[in-house]
């Protein structure tokens, strides 16, 4: 749409060819009326007084002439070409141009839109069926200590394990298959929700897989990420491309102080009902070629105050656009804070999810053979989930954070639209 309004602003830069047939009835003929007197040249003066014996120097004019029919047809092709607008035309169609660079800003904005949301939905399910996978195996081992523990109270004589203990592992295995229902749920929403993102329907089959890989640091400065996002993010892009559209409507509302210059010329046939007269065969065919100039002396201050008005709006939009890049590079700085912590938390956290591991598989050990209460083991097993839970949101969130660092930093126009 936008190359469509472009090309047609481009078309003002030729000339225009009309074909114009023009068909009309009068009520009557137009007649033309002479009345008065003729006044006599000296010599047919003369010559008439001396036929008659009178001196005869005027006659009478008592004349009803048919100038044309009441029926006229005529056929024309007309041409008109502008030679000089005051800078009208060319601004019409840098705003035009500037439009079709506009909407390809907005078709960047919202592949950005979709490319987040696809990360954010991905990260999402990454982080639940990691949870999952962490909840399944504490659940294992909560069951499988459950029934030990049944079984130590049902044949046992130690006194490490009793029946509260026992109760309160099978609540925690409870609650536990509860959350790993909940997980479930989660993640099959979430494989909906990316389908539907992605242009799937509703009964496609969607798998998501990935890989572990190592967590690496983005190692861009501030600075050069502030800098990047003022040449590519959207916003500010669509801003800038904004500022200068007000520029061409000042250049174009400036036009109206110079003068309009135009070239302008037509061929024409025309038929009458009468063949005489002023339509006559002699002058069925003409044609005509000429410049017109137009300028306006006085139009009550308009000019003055459309382009005040466009000088204005300039103003407005070049405050909008220093607030837009002050948000984005705040936004970007909070993003850019918030991955530099998380990453340091991830780094942290690595250390203790291994020594949580350690610790609840010697609980586990110890409380298979009757060396551990029941209540550390499930502690240990309820804080290694923390701390894995605890790792994984963290990943999830620097992740997420540097998702939202590219989306703000946007990316280049495709030159291929």
């Amino acid at each position: 749409m936008a190359e469509a309004q472009y090309q047609q602003a481009l078309s003002a830069n030729y000339p225009s060819l009309d074909a114009v047939l023009y068909a009309n009835r009068d009520k009557k003929d137009l007649i033309y009326q002479q009345r008065g007197t003729f006044t006599l040249p000296a010599n047919l003066a003369g010559a008439l007084s001396y036929v008659t014996g009178q001196q005869i120097t005027t006659i009478p004019a008592d004349i009803d002439a048919t100038a044309y029919g009441r029926d006229t047809v005529k056929g024309s092709l007309e041409l008109n070409y502008p030679l000089y607008t005051g800078g009208k035309i060319e601004a019409i169609i840098n705003q035009a141009k500037l439009n079709k660079e506009l909407v390809k800003v907005v078709i960047i904005r919202s592949q950005n839109d979709v490319t987040f949301d696809v990360k954010r939905y991905y990260y999402g399910y990454i982080l639940t069926n990691e949870l999952h996978k962490i909840v399944e195996k504490i659940y294992k081992n909560m069951k499988f200590s459950t029934d030990l523990a049944k079984e130590f109270l049902e044949s046992s004589t130690t006194l490490k394990i009793n029946r509260t203990d026992y109760l309160n592992a099978k609540l925690t295995t409870s609650l536990l298959q509860s959350t790993l229902s909940k997980l479930e749920l989660n993640r099959e929403l979430l494989k909906n929700a990316m389908g539907n993102l992605v242009g799937l329907t509703w009964d496609d089959k969607v798998e998501i897989s990935y890989e572990e890989k190592e967590i690496l640091n983005q190692n861009l400065s501030l600075q050069k990420i502030i800098e990047k996002a003022y040449s590519l993010n959207p916003d500010i892009h669509q801003v800038n491309l904004a500022v200068k559209i007000k520029d061409e409507q000042i250049n174009e509302a400036q036009s109206a102080y110079y003068p309009q210059v135009g070239v302008f010329g037509s061929v024409n046939r025309t038929y009458n009902s009468y063949e005489y007269g002023y339509l006559n065969d002699d002058n069925q065919d003409t044609w005509n070629i000429g410049i017109a100039v137009k300028m306006s002396l006085f139009d009550g201050f308009k000019t003055k105050n459309t382009v005040l008005e466009k000088k204005l709006n300039k103003n407005v939009m070049d405050e909008q656009k220093i607030l837009l890049e002050n948000a984005v590079a705040l936004q970007l700085k909070n993003e850019f804070l918030t991955s530099t912590l998380g990453y340091e938390q991830i780094n942290i956290l690595k250390e203790a999810v291994a020594t949580a591991a350690e610790n609840s598989e010697l609980n586990l050990k110890g409380f298979e053979y009757e060396m551990v209460e029941a209540r550390d083991l499930v502690q240990s097993q309820l804080t290694e989930a923390y701390i894995r839970a605890d790792y994984l949101k963290n990943v999830h969130d620097y992740l997420l954070s540097l998702a939202t660092i590219d989306k703000l930093i946007g990316q280049k126009l495709d030159e291929s639209f």
